[in-house]
């Protein structure tokens, strides 16, 4: 790896700068411009975050705030404070305010505004950047790259390294010139590109006796050295306010030998987010139910909380169901609204801070909702906390008996432990959502599609069935040719729709769930019987028991299992063999009273690799338009009426479909 390369890995933040972004980050809502600036003020976190994604080109003009903000924006808080926790572990952070470098960065900035260099940003990176040019290990782990190299290479080759890591950042050459070269001779610097003169001067109003070098630094900038002084002057106050970072918010007094609030320690909380996150990540709604009832007890909560999360029509929502009678259920019938002026669950959900509600005596008070809540919960009152619900505000109520305030350290475990569950529920809800969209379009691609191919069809089929009514008026004596044609329009018929219908959603069908066997296969007869039988030299024979009961299945239904096996048989058998379709009399199946249907051939009988999974959608060895889905159909079609099928079949000897339709009860 390149030195340059593995120095990004090394950099370290400041302290006090990765402590108060960790602070930031554990907002509900982080303030990514104010986690932008901390970051702009660290020399080595500013170098990281663009190491980490080079600029675009001109997109430093926008600002270098907003270049960083949407890189951390992109990394996210639980990426980002997972980095900054192993940063700190990993070696100790850097303690102090940002000092000189921010001071000359500063510098440099006002300087270029002053003098009209175009790019400014570009100045203020080469001010932030100068020391860690010139010493490296001075913002680096003891054990990180810095030591080594500052061991292994001199002074000069150390900066062409710094260069090249500044070069991969996507800022322009000539930054990283400038803060490869060091020191130049008196009568280099009138040729020097304009930011080395620039971070020069920028230098010299950074040192201790910047007063003393005001007439050097005129001389290179061109300015007069009032206004240095006058710039200088500013800039002290500008650092001043800046460097320092403000100490944590403290909730609570102290007390003299106790520990303070995980809150408190910037590092232990963010680690205990980034556990509590792990915790309930991947799971679903009925998962994160389970896991916070136990967590709940561990956290000191008797019983775990309601969830309340807004919707995007501004209802708060239950995120986790209840039953018919449970007080979640009937919070949800409330349809409470986030801009509820008088609830307290409203109230804490919009402005994201803590509410209670504890109504003094029998009166509901100004929220009859939040009464009705109370009430539900089985307590006097409760405490609202406001959580991090991704992207939606949301609430938990903690019922309670007694009215006295959480404190912090309660408000801190429960808001991160019951935030890190909502956040779960959400994204799995999200993830449900997207699944169900991308199925939905899908079956909208589909139906289209198939739509597409049933309007296509209907021409060819009114082409055939015109011909057949000509051929009918030509032959109107011809009484077989006249039922023929009825049959077959009846056909062309049947395939119209059931091509309309492939384009739809199933719906209920309005044909009778029952239909007489024999009728239907002398029907069947009329239409198939030449043209896949005869025509080919193939004798099909029907017997049908008398008075054989109605079967329990649609005509249409059975009429396409039946035709799936008569092509099947009219393909495998050659002229001079025979299907012979009986049908039985009653009997009973599993303890069920059937109508048995049985289809033998005396044809070659099918191969032992076939049998094996007869029923299961393969590729058809029989070319052109055959996909081999048509015993699959058979068998999906006779399930969905609780029919069964079997099949024997013996190599040389033939085979034979045994069909088990239960009887219609109501024929």
């Amino acid at each position: 790896m390149h030195p340059a390369a593995h120095c990004a890995l090394d950099l370290q933040p400041l302290q006090d700068g990765a402590a108060t972004i960790l602070r930031l980050l554990a907002a509900s809502s982080p303030n990514w411009p104010e986690v932008a600036l901390v970051a702009a003020r660290d020399p080595a976190l500013c170098l990281a975050l663009l190491a980490a994604e080079p600029l675009a080109a001109d997109e430093l003009e926008k600002g270098l705030n907003s270049a960083l903000r949407q890189r951390l924006e992109r990394i996210g808080a639980d990426l980002l404070r997972a980095w900054l926790l192993g940063l700190g572990n990993a070696a100790a952070p850097r303690s102090g305010p940002a000092g000189k470098a921010l001071l000359q960065a500063e510098c440099a900035l006002h300087l270029a505004l002053e003098t009209g260099y175009p790019r400014p940003e570009e100045a203020y990176l080469g001010g932030l950047w100068r020391q860690l040019a010139e010493n490296p290990a001075g913002v680096m782990g003891d054990d990180a790259w810095a030591e080594r190299a500052a061991r292994a290479l001199k002074p000069d080759n150390r900066r062409q390294h710094f260069a090249a890591l500044i070069r991969s950042c996507g800022l322009p050459a000539s930054l990283s010139d400038a803060l490869e070269l060091g020191n130049l001779l008196d009568e280099q610097w009138a040729e020097a590109h304009p930011l080395l003169r620039l971070l020069r001067c920028a230098d010299l109003l950074a040192a201790e006796d910047w007063q003393q070098r005001c007439a050097q630094a005129a001389a290179l900038c061109g300015l007069p050295e009032p206004t240095l002084m006058s710039l200088r002057t500013d800039v002290g106050y500008i650092v001043s306010g800046h460097a320092a970072y403000p100490p944590p918010a403290r909730t609570t007094g102290t007390v003299a030998g106790l520990p303070a609030t995980v809150a408190d320690d910037p590092y232990r909380s963010a680690g205990m987010l980034g556990l509590l996150t792990s915790a309930f990540v991947e799971l679903g709604a009925d998962q994160v139910r389970d896991r916070l009832a136990i967590a709940c007890t561990l956290f000191g909560l008797r019983e775990a909380p309601v969830l309340l999360g807004a919707d995007d029509a501004g209802l708060l929502r239950p995120l986790l169901s209840g039953g018919p009678a449970s007080p979640t259920t009937m919070i949800d019938e409330l349809r409470l609204r986030e801009d509820d002026e008088v609830s307290c669950i409203a109230l804490c959900a919009r402005a994201e801070q803590p509410t209670s509600f504890f109504p003094a005596g029998a009166s509901p008070g100004r929220s009859l909702a939040d009464w009705h809540v109370a009430r539900w919960l089985g307590h006097r009152g409760f405490c609202c906390l406001p959580l991090a619900g991704g992207g939606h505000a949301a609430v938990a109520l903690i019922a309670s008996s007694k009215e006295h305030p959480l404190s912090a350290e309660q408000q801190w475990r429960y808001t991160a432990l019951l935030g890190a569950a909502v956040r779960s529920i959400r994204a799995a809800n999200r993830q449900r959502d997207e699944i169900a969209a991308r199925e939905a379009a899908l079956h909208q691609r589909f139906r289209d599609h198939v739509r597409k191919i049933a309007h296509e069809a209907s021409n060819p089929l009114t082409v055939i069935k015109s011909r057949l009514d000509m051929l009918g008026q030509q032959r109107p004596d011809d009484a077989p040719l006249q039922d023929e044609m009825v049959q077959l329009n009846t056909e062309l018929d049947r395939i119209d729709n059931l091509l309309r219908a492939a384009g739809e959603l199933p719906a209920e069908t309005t044909e009778a769930p029952r239909c007489r066997v024999p009728e239907l296969l002398l029907e069947m007869r009329a239409v198939y019987g030449e043209p896949l039988f005869a025509n080919h030299g193939i004798q099909l024979e029907l017997r049908a028991a008398k008075g054989a009961p109605a079967a329990a299945i649609p005509a249409s239904a059975l009429k396409q299992v039946l035709l799936n096996l008569f092509r099947n048989a009219s393909e495998a058998l050659q002229p001079g063999h025979r299907l012979v379709v009986s049908v039985a009399g009653q009997l009973i199946v599993d303890g069920r009273h059937c109508l048995e249907i049985r289809l033998v051939d005396n044809g070659p009988g099918l191969p032992p690799d076939r049998t094996a999974d007869l029923f299961s959608p393969r590729r058809s060895t029989k070319g052109g338009a055959h996909q081999g889905v048509g015993l699959a159909v058979v068998r999906e079609i006779l399930t969905r009426w609780n029919a069964s099928i079997l099949c024997r079949s013996q190599q040389g000897s033939g085979t034979s479909f045994q069909i088990f339709i239960p009887l219609d009860q109501k024929g």
